[in-house]
């Protein structure tokens, strides 16, 4: 028992306290090696903003510009890939906002700097996560040079990957955008966004086969389908709107109607007035938009009936809307006699109320 008290104390306890200050020196040296990390990298980020901002906003020439960034490469640890990756995504920021001229000579920026090269190597690499970045810088830049190095990607079996190379190619493509009616995934909402957000910045040529866009097997096209019709004024004809309103799809055959109030489309107030009773609220209230937008005294006349015979709140709501719409004198002497529907119009006419 002695012999084991001994060990415990001559031995086990002067272990266990140099082991637990062992342990905080680790943690407090490991701090301060991540402080002056910390610092080191705001340094460098400060000196990296200041040259940008000074060199983006002075006189173009293309020689002093080469001159410039190299002597400025020496003086930050340019070699390191975290100081290359603050550099670009300061380049990218200020691609973001700024126009013009000014914005176009962050290109040569970009290749002086040698990161279109540092890109190529991220395109390189094996895990899809970094690929993506590279196709990332393309596309943020919009550098158009990058567009053959993202068309590989187009059908990787990484669907995520995929999605990013086409959505960049949007971006950097300068010929029209028929390569989406084959994208196999389906889109996500924020995919959806971003390929519109493309769309009403650079404005690209319309597709040419657009028109096929909607006999897609893939939901998501036959909805990009459809807005794109919208943007481009592309009249979708009559049949091709009665077929696409018998989708299995809700959100296809809400689509359509939302068309429908800005695309001319032959018998479109008919073919709503006949959908209304097939769809689900969201899409009814979509159809009363619609007729509000298109609708002639066919629509007040059914728009009337449905609302007396309506008992839903919301609906009879966005029916008095679509009335007033179509006819702003329409309750000045129709429904007189109705305080609720009354007083529904005179919110429609002034939301104060």
């Amino acid at each position: 028992m002695e012999v084991f008290e001994d060990i415990v104390i001559h031995i086990l306890v002067p272990f266990m306290v140099l082991l637990f200050f062992t342990l905080v020196a680790i943690l407090v040296i490991n701090r301060m090696i991540y402080e002056v990390y910390k610092f080191r990298i705001k340094s460098v980020k400060s000196k990296i903003d200041g040259f940008l901002t000074k060199l983006v906003f002075s006189e173009f020439d293309e020689q002093q510009f080469a001159k410039d960034i190299k002597k400025f490469k020496k003086k930050i640890p340019f070699e390191k890939s975290w100081c290359k990756e603050i550099i670009l995504d300061e380049i990218i920021n200020l691609k973001q906002n700024l126009k013009g001229e000014t914005a176009s000579h962050l290109h040569f920026i970009y290749e002086e700097f040698g990161l279109f090269d540092f890109s190529i190597k991220l395109l390189k690499k094996p895990q899809w996560y970094v690929k993506s970045l590279g196709i990332y810088h393309f596309k943020a830049l919009e550098y158009t040079k990058g567009e053959k190095f993202v068309v590989p990607y187009l059908k990787h079996k990484n669907a995520t990957l995929s999605t990013n190379a086409h959505i960049a190619l949007i971006a950097l493509t300068s010929d029209k955008l028929n390569f989406l009616i084959d994208y196999p995934e389906n889109l996500s909402l924020t995919s959806e966004i971003k390929i519109m957000d493309i769309l009403h910045t650079r404005k690209p040529p319309m597709p040419t086969n657009l028109k096929d866009w909607i006999y897609s097997p893939n939901p998501s096209i036959v909805k990009l389908g459809v807005k794109f019709m919208v943007y481009y004024n592309f009249p979708i004809p009559k049949e091709d709107v009665i077929r696409l309103l018998n989708s299995d799809s809700e959100i296809i055959r809400g689509e359509v109607i939302v068309a429908t109030r800005n695309l001319y489309i032959e018998g479109a107030e008919e073919i709503l007035i006949n959908q209304f009773q097939l769809e689900e609220e969201k899409n009814k209230v979509e159809i009363l938009t619609s007729l509000g937008a298109i609708g002639t005294e066919i629509s007040e006349e059914f728009l009337s009936k449905l609302l007396i015979e309506t008992a839903d709140v919301d609906l009879r709501l966005a029916i008095v809307y679509s009335l007033n719409a179509i006819n702003e004198n329409y309750f000045e002497s129709s429904f007189t006699n109705n305080h609720e529907v009354m007083r529904m119009a005179k919110h429609v006419k002034d939301p104060y109320i």
